[in-house]
């Protein structure tokens, strides 16, 4: 299904979280603005946002082991720009553009090109 943007989106984080199912992270805050995001440390020490959904927390809370494959990579976009919406979790959505580069952007800055929303 092909989105329009109606609102640019600039990444804060370049230097994008990830892990694999399987790995270890330990857990921080939940995002205020975003529900089902929580703050990670994987395990080379980077820090970022991941989805709860992919994660099997202990029963501490402290820590989790991944349940699936995860980027964090977020796709700068400009006004008009077409994309792709591959998939949606948590008010944001997994894009792809015209070059065939792929991310995530907030669901709030786009919008489907035939204009009836999602």
């Amino acid at each position: 299904m092909t989105w329009i943007v109606h609102t640019a989106h600039t990444t804060n984080y370049p230097n994008p979280i990830g892990f694999q199912a399987g790995d270890r992270v330990e857990l921080g805050v939940r995002d205020d603005d975003f529900s089902g995001w929580i703050r990670v440390t994987t395990r080379d020490g980077n820090q970022g946002w991941a989805p709860i959904q992919y994660l099997q927390m202990d029963g501490a809370g402290k820590t989790a082991i991944a349940i699936l494959d995860y980027s964090a990579r977020e796709l700068n976009t400009r006004v008009s720009e077409n994309l792709i919406l591959l998939h949606e979790l948590n008010g944001w959505g997994w894009v792809e553009n015209e070059n065939k580069e792929c991310g995530w952007v907030p669901l709030n800055s786009i919008e489907r090109l035939d204009g009836s929303g999602r």
